[in-house]
């Protein structure tokens, strides 16, 4: 199963997750995108249960596509619940783990922990942008190095999101294939 995260705000009409989410369904892939509790003040013990229930709930290992703050869920779900239920995970655009923005503050300073990360990092994945308003490619790339997980820089592409031109988004298809979970 794929489970898609969104993060702060959630992820509108026209972000690339719910159009990865139609394309998966349209594919006949198992795919779930729980609305989590009140994306305008996220909780991050409140979302890390809501979470938990969704993944517990599939059959097979879960392959998490998170974005933005959606990434800090899924690094503390990953240290409070462990990996061995999961298969992968593609990161993109996380911000900084230093953001200063109260609305987040339950999420920082994410935990980040490699021994949490062990099962399936050599499957997962961090997409940033050198021109990402809410973190430096240098943040993200040693954030990669901390879970020993690959990483990928894309030029210029913002914070990856609909604002940044990222409706469709193949690359997200492609990379599931790749690490056998379409």
């Amino acid at each position: 199963m794929i489970v898609i995260v969104y993060g702060y705000e959630g992820s509108g009409p026209g972000h690339w997750q719910r159009w990865l989410e139609a394309e998966l369904q349209r594919r006949g892939a198992a795919v779930a995108f729980p609305e989590l509790s009140d994306p305008l003040a996220p909780d991050k013990d409140r979302w890390v249960a809501e979470l938990a229930q969704v993944v517990e709930a599939g059959t097979e290992p879960v392959t998490l596509v998170a974005h933005s703050l959606g990434c800090w869920l899924v690094d503390h779900f990953v240290h409070e619940r462990g990996g061995a239920c999961l298969h992968a995970a593609l990161l993109v655009a996380p911000p900084s783990p230093h953001l200063i923005f109260e609305a987040v503050d339950s999420f920082l300073l994410p935990p980040r922990r490699r021994e949490a990360w062990a099962a399936i990092a050599a499957r997962s994945l961090i997409v940033s942008s050198d021109n990402d308003e809410f973190a430096t490619a240098a943040e993200i790339e040693a954030i990669a190095t901390d879970l020993n997980v690959k990483y990928q820089m894309i030029p210029e592409a913002g914070h990856i999101n609909s604002a940044s031109g990222y409706g469709p988004w193949p690359f997200a298809i492609e990379w599931l294939r790749q690490v056998g979970a379409l």
